[in-house]
């Protein structure tokens, strides 16, 4: 199935400030489940690994934030879909809590998913890159520098960063130190200004979380409606 399409410059950005302003006024004001929304960033993610991505096992590199989730979340819908799955925390497992320690926990009940302390020695076909997100502070260093060492030297394989490239900064695209040099970026809800098209970003997508159209209107920007779940955005 081939993904819908939208131009750049007709799509509204946000900053890394109006990104958590918006997530929320999601989950207060209009009282949307944060757990709802973090199935809904799985399901996109496990639809672009099928959409862009080659047969075979995928690498799930996540943090203890929502991007985290997001990718775990991913990561046992892939495994529900029969896909082979790695996933590597960037922390011990032990100091994850909340919805991303909900996440792991839930990965116990597949088989087909292995959870390891350090990347392990093999091909993978698709890397999911779920470690950092918007909230980068600084150069990436200790476990988080050498994920990305590792998977920027993983030749071959699919590599879709969520949200944004770990190493990036969203509001304007600067890298302070190494940053994952991706195939695919699938932005959440809305793109990150810095975050546009080519580069180490590779191919963007949008995977939309079904937020109401007035959340717009109260961060003062254009109404947008998407025609599937994930969508391609060009710079055409």
């Amino acid at each position: 199935m081939t993904l819908p399409s939208m131009s750049w410059n007709e799509l509204p950005k946000v900053t890394a400030a109006q990104m958590q302003q918006l997530m929320m006024l999601a989950t207060g004001k209009y009282a949307l489940d944060e757990r709802v929304l973090i199935e809904h960033t799985g399901r996109n993610l496990c639809r672009l690994v099928e959409e862009v991505g080659p047969d075979g096992p995928v690498l799930v590199v996540a943090g203890r934030g929502n991007n985290g989730s997001g990718g775990l979340a991913a990561a046992r819908m892939l495994a529900a879909r029969g896909r082979r799955v790695w996933v590597v925390p960037t922390h011990e497992v032990g100091n994850y809590s909340g919805t991303p320690r909900e996440q792991l926990d839930l990965l116990e009940a597949y088989s087909n998913v292995r959870v390891r302390t350090s990347l392990p020695k093999m091909k993978f076909a698709c890397v999911v890159d779920a470690a950092i997100g918007t909230h980068l502070e600084g150069p990436p260093r200790g476990r988080t520098l050498d994920v990305i060492t590792v998977i920027n030297n993983l030749s071959g394989s699919c590599v879709i960063s969520l949200d944004v490239p770990t190493g990036m900064y969203v509001d304007d695209g600067s890298t302070p130190g190494a940053v994952v040099q991706a195939t695919h970026t699938m932005a959440v809800a809305l793109p990150k200004r810095g975050v546009e098209p080519g580069g180490v970003v590779g191919e963007l997508h949008v995977g939309d979380i079904g937020l109401p159209p007035t959340l717009y209107d109260d961060l003062g920007l254009n109404t947008v409606s998407f025609a599937d779940w994930v969508t391609r955005v060009t710079t055409e």
